[in-house]
């Protein structure tokens, strides 16, 4: 991710994109692809609007890992997409 994503219009517009529309947006900033977003998404069951919230999280500089952590911990499924995307790295 080189370049500055605004995360706040992204989770505004995420409810408006279709899945596909969505995770093509979501590869275009990550290394996955598609498919892969497309089943972390549906193993995790976070909506796209969600999904956004929690990357957001994680793209937060400011934040301490603990501030981190309690904000995914109230996204609603937030966590279970969390382990979904460790698990592609473990």
């Amino acid at each position: 991710m080189n370049e500055e994503v605004n995360w706040d219009n992204l989770a505004n517009e995420a409810a408006s994109l279709t899945d596909a529309e969505f995770n093509k947006t979501i590869a275009s900033l990550t290394r996955m692809s598609i498919s892969e977003i497309d089943t972390f998404i549906k193993q995790s069951e976070i909506t796209n609007a969600n999904a956004i919230k929690v990357l957001k999280e994680i793209n937060d500089a400011a934040a301490s890992n603990t501030a981190k952590a309690d904000a995914i911990a109230n996204i609603d499924n937030g966590v279970s997409f969390l382990v979904t995307l460790a698990n592609r790295i473990v």
